[in-house]
């Protein structure tokens, strides 16, 4: 008995290794995929060393060892201009003139709440959204650069009672130079000594800004770079161009030869949008991308993230030699900023780009409110500009650029002037989104946005949604939950096996395999696990959908007044870290980074504890297999400690999924099973002994009659 024993404890643990070992070795698969994520993307310091953070003038100097000039705008066009030609003497020197006028700051569009846009406009409401702009752009007229964008449409937080979001904004470097979004800098013309910064108070309002009878509105900047007779020599003419119901800005260059002899710009600095915020606290999702155009049309990417480039300047590099720029951006979690240089034969590829490089940077931003704790650094992008011929006397060239300015969002990349330009790529996609099947994303979020149409509450599509799926998956439950009593019943059957031929583990898979073949189980003894193995693509395509979804941003179960589950996008954030005076999230292994006590992945592993207890309770018993109670006890508590370390980071909707779900499947559990054993109780009741159905149809026995008295 005692060898016995031996033998049945020895087995009972290699089931028990057995069993765990697959737990562990996704444990072990997602540390390694979290080292490699971390080396590969590596946390953002506070704030650019030195070095990170070079003045831009100074690390895309051309001709010198730093210079990573970036890509992207319009070619150059000559056409001739009829301006006076001043004859200006080679020997002499030519500089930049500064104008006396005060700097001044101009407004394009408006930053308005949407309810209040278009209260003011007559006409139908379509009439109105189309005379409504999507943003403020605020012009600094001295460096004639873009200082900030607000969005109309969107709000920094969720309590904000002002709209604005404040897309692009001023960027420092570690000199504490401010640099602007569009921002020209040094300019070298070839055969000539000089350098000119165009950067510096060197420009003047020209034309005001005027708003046209389809409210287009335009501004108008010049700088002039004259001799020592103060004779202008070369005028450079920078518009803004904005109209309503449209999320590009579109601005140009042109250049004016006023001199007597040829000009050529053998270079000029043009810095791209800067100044994005962070918009995630579990990780800095800001990036730069930028899209080649192959000779036969295609588009190739090279694209690097913010956090490599703080460890690694070098990394911002982003060239192809052999392809030409389509556009080039940045890009956070929701919100990009694009530039796209427009050709005046709109055919031919821009050839003006030097090497067709794009540099992205590190610099420094200013507080944003409290997201500031979030955002101490920030990215930038450059190109440098040439010409490919010179200039002749009183002829010009033109340059034009569309910026996009607006949402990350696939209705709008999806309308036919973006239709060709791939401007999806900028969306970040999430770690597991490698593991979602794409078309099965594109689904899901089009039947949540099909609920909310009716259900004007996200939060609430969401349970509609979880009810949709478990009808669909209810006959794969059902039958599932058979199976598992089928299971339970052969339980003892099984023991009895075990016992019987303890410690010969081969023995003992063959008669129960034979045991389950007779009770015509062979084929479902995974049925129980295809529920969950159904809903975890679900799950995944879910997280990728809701995740990185601008439409779900700001969107919650409850208002903004109840301060919980208010954007189901993010975390739940019940009672946020910075209550406290932390000012920086916790990066913790396997959960990112932490700003808040959330609530609803508790609330979650509390619904996955019951289901497991449910489902062990009802299946298997300490006294029919003791070694699988034991194992089926340490799930009971494994499983939702995974859950909760998986998901405490993860979207507030879908943890409200996962939760809806979880709560659903006990319930639907519960009736399966109540159904199930009042059919077993209806079968028992019928199956009767043969002799008493035949007794109960003929009714009672009738009694002989006596034989007549037999008289003595």
């Amino acid at each position: 008995n005692s060898q016995r024993s031996d033998c049945g404890t020895a087995a009972d643990m290699d089931d028990l290794k057995q069993y765990i070992a697959p737990f562990l070795i996704c444990i072990l698969i997602w540390l390694g995929f979290q080292f490699y994520m971390q080396q590969k993307y590596p946390p953002s310091p506070p704030a650019p060393s030195a070095e990170q953070a070079t003045p831009t003038a100074e690390r895309s100097a051309p001709g010198s060892e730093q210079t990573a000039p970036a890509a992207g705008t319009a070619s150059p066009s000559a056409a001739a201009a009829p301006a006076a030609i001043t004859a200006a003497p080679a020997a002499q020197s030519w500089r930049l003139l500064i104008p006396q006028s005060s700097p001044a700051e101009v407004a394009l569009g408006e930053r308005r709440s949407p309810r209040l846009q278009t209260a003011d406009l007559i006409g139908s409401s379509e009439e109105k959204a189309k005379l409504a702009y999507k943003a403020q752009i605020n012009i600094d007229s001295s460096s004639a650069a873009v200082r900030s964008v607000l969005l109309s449409e969107y709000k920094l937080n969720i309590r904000d009672k002002q709209y604005g979001y404040p897309l692009l904004s001023p960027a420092l470097t570690a000199a504490n130079q401010e640099k602007l979004s569009f921002m020209l800098g040094r300019m070298k013309l070839a055969n000539r000594p000089e350098e000119f910064d165009l950067s510096t108070a060197c420009w003047q309002e020209s034309q005001p800004k005027t708003t046209d009878q389809n409210h287009l509105q335009s501004v108008q900047f010049t700088a002039s770079v004259v001799d020592s007779d103060d004779r202008p020599v070369l005028e450079i003419i920078k518009t803004y161009r904005y109209q309503p119901d449209n999320y590009e800005l579109e601005f140009s260059l042109r250049f004016v030869n006023k001199a007597s002899t040829s000009v050529q710009i053998d270079s000029l600095e043009l810095l791209g949008p800067l100044g994005l915020l962070r918009e995630d606290p579990r990780g800095d999702r800001r990036g730069a991308i930028t899209a080649y155009q192959t000779p036969k049309n295609q588009l190739e990417f090279v694209d690097v993230q913010l956090t490599k480039i703080e460890s690694d300047p070098g990394n911002g590099i982003m060239e192809k030699t052999a392809p030409s720029v389509l556009w080039y951006g940045v890009a956070n979690k929701y919100f990009a900023a694009a530039v796209q240089p427009i050709t005046p034969d709109n055919v031919k590829t821009p050839d003006f780009l030097l090497d067709n490089r794009i540099v992205a940077k590190a610099l420094r931003i200013a507080p944003h409110q409290e997201e500031s704790i979030y955002t101490q650094t920030t990215l930038a992008i450059e190109s440098i500009l040439t010409m490919d011929h010179p200039l002749a006397p009183g002829q010009a060239s033109l340059c034009t650029f569309k910026a996009y300015l607006g949402p990350i969002d696939n209705d709008i990349f999806d309308q036919p002037q973006f239709a060709q330009l791939d401007y999806q790529r900028l969306r970040y996609q999430p770690s597991c989104a490698i593991c979602s099947f794409q078309w099965l994303t594109a689904f899901l979020f089009k039947l949540l946005k099909g609920v909310h149409a009716v259900v004007p509450n996200y939060g609430i599509a969401i349970i509609i949604l979880v009810l949709l799926v478990r009808l669909i998956l209810h006959p794969i439950t059902k039958k599932s939950q058979v199976n598992m009593q089928k299971m339970q019943k052969l339980g003892p059957r099984a023991e009895e096996i075990r016992q019987k031929y303890a410690g010969n583990k081969e023995e003992i898979n063959k008669r129960t395999m034979a045991l389950y073949k007779e009770q015509g189980m062979a084929g479902n003894m995974l049925l129980g696990c295809l529920p969950m193995v159904l809903q975890m693509p679900i799950w995944i395509a879910l997280y990728t959908a809701v995740d990185s979804n601008i439409a779900l941003r700001h969107q919650g179960l409850f208002p903004a007044a109840w301060l919980w589950l208010t954007d189901l996008s993010a975390p739940d954030r019940l009672i946020p870290f910075s209550l406290f005076g932390i000012t920086q999230p916790f990066n913790i292994p396997l959960l990112g980074g932490v700003d808040a006590f959330n609530l609803l992945p508790i609330l979650l592993c509390i619904a996955m504890f019951l289901q497991s207890k449910y489902t062990t309770s009802a299946t298997v018993t300490a006294a029919t297999n003791p070694q699988a109670a034991s194992q089926q006890k340490m799930m009971l508590y494994m499983l939702p400690a995974m859950m909760l370390v998986f998901f405490y980071s993860a979207p507030s909707g879908l943890n409200l999924y996962i939760m809806a779900s979880t709560f659903g499947g006990l319930i639907e559990q519960y009736f399966i099973r109540k159904h199930l054993r009042r059919e077993e109780a209806l079968a028992a009741l019928s199956t009767v002994a043969p002799t008493s159905k035949i007794i109960s149809r003929l009714g009672p026995k009738k009694k002989k009659p006596k034989p007549p008295f037999k008289h003595l």
